[in-house]
């Protein structure tokens, strides 16, 4: 499938109401385990015209069909198979060898700037994404040169969005360390089978200012991007990033757009910079109360049309 209509102007992140709930609100975290509360959550942006959903796992995909079979509407999913994605590294999914590959890049292949970030601020302040073992071995070229893609496991883990999914968020932290190991042609074997199972894929990643251009210069078939992005900071750099964005002719979806304590008090400001300024399509927010839901959806729904009237002006 290729990209035939525009993306919608926000995507209701799922992570809120599966196994990554306790990144939320800590005094929601009994209500986000109640499916009927998740299910309101949602319902309150499909209300403010919300059509799309991030879906990672069984429980967010049960939710959405539910939605779907309450509204007779026809929604859109993004399937995110998060690090289940076939990517093996000596017999066991990638994920699983995290310290040894950070302290490989940190070691020899990100660029000297990125690698002193990493190693002195990022390791310790972000540590979901950037902690790691420093007494963990680093990789050989043999075992990095050995990483391989089980297109079985990857079509089986995609299996549970079909009916309920058009798109396909693939890579994440396997796209950061596959691309800045030297293995991207494992990506391009990715979107080849999301192309097969009749997904549209778009490539998400943390590592923004590496991925994306290194992306583009491989010419990955890829519909798209999604970047962690707003109006404060990205990683590895906010202006970076922000001129990757706008040297691509895909559409980019922000997410993280408000993950920001000041953001939230100036949503409309936060994505008027989005929009207006930075050029992205989409954003992606998590959130676990019905009334941020709905506020969000709609501010994205009003700042986008604003933003592309503006365009239209200028021409």
């Amino acid at each position: 499938m290729v990209l035939n209509q525009r993306l919608p102007a926000s995507i209701l992140g799922g992570d809120p109401f599966n196994m990554f709930r306790f990144l939320y609100r800590r005094e929601l975290l009994w209500k986000l385990f109640d499916e009927e509360y998740c299910l309101s959550v949602m319902r309150a942006c499909y209300d403010a015209g919300g059509r799309a959903f991030d879906l990672s796992f069984e429980d967010n995909v049960r939710l959405l069909r539910r939605l779907i079979e309450e509204t007779g509407d026809r929604l859109l999913g993004f399937g995110n198979p998060t690090w289940e994605q076939g990517v093996i590294l000596n017999g066991r999914y990638i994920q699983y060898s995290r310290d040894r590959i950070l302290r490989t890049l940190v070691d020899r292949l990100f660029p000297r700037p990125v690698a002193r970030l990493v190693d002195e601020k990022l390791s310790k302040e972000d540590i979901l994404l950037f902690y790691y073992d420093r007494n963990a071995p680093p990789l050989t070229d043999t075992e990095i040169a050995e990483i391989y893609l089980d297109r079985d496991l990857f079509r089986q883990r995609m299996s549970i969005f079909k009916d309920c999914c058009q798109y396909i968020f693939l890579g994440g932290s396997d796209a950061d360390w596959l691309v800045s190991l030297g293995r991207i042609d494992i990506i391009a074997q990715m979107v080849e089978v999301v192309r097969q199972e009749g997904y549209i894929p778009l490539l998400l990643c943390q590592y923004a200012t590496l991925v994306v251009p290194a992306a583009e210069a491989a010419g990955l078939d890829v519909e798209g991007y999604a970047v962690p992005l707003n109006r404060e900071w990205s990683w590895f750099s906010r202006d970076e990033c922000v001129d990757v964005v706008k040297s691509v002719r895909k559409p980019v979806i922000a997410f993280m757009p408000l993950a920001s304590g000041s953001l939230r008090q100036d949503v409309y400001g936060a994505l008027e910079w989005l929009f207006s300024d930075v050029g992205v399509e989409s954003i992606l927010f998590g959130t676990a109360t019905p009334e941020h839901a709905f506020q969000t959806t709609k501010a994205a729904l009003q700042v986008r049309a604003a933003a592309d009237a503006q365009r239209v002006y200028k021409q």
